[in-house]
């Protein structure tokens, strides 16, 4: 699955640069729905995974900003 990008405000650290919120879905053995915040000015990051069976169906909300992804 491509990767699914939005962006979703100012940065809580900077204010200057604009935070995206990156969403990726891995599935093999076991199904990794992985999350990034990223500032575009100040580098500014904070990640997180979260491991699910390989069959688990519906969508997963950012644990950052709470937008459903998958």
């Amino acid at each position: 699955m491509p990767r699914d990008r939005q962006e979703i405000g100012p940065c809580p650290q900077c204010a200057e640069g604009k935070v995206i919120c990156t969403f990726n879905r891995f599935v093999k053995d076991e199904r990794i729905d992985s999350f990034e915040h990223r500032c575009s000015d100040c580098g500014f990051r904070e990640t997180q995974a979260i491991r699910s069976a390989p069959d688990a169906v519906g969508s997963v909300a950012c644990p950052f900003c709470g937008r459903q992804c998958g």
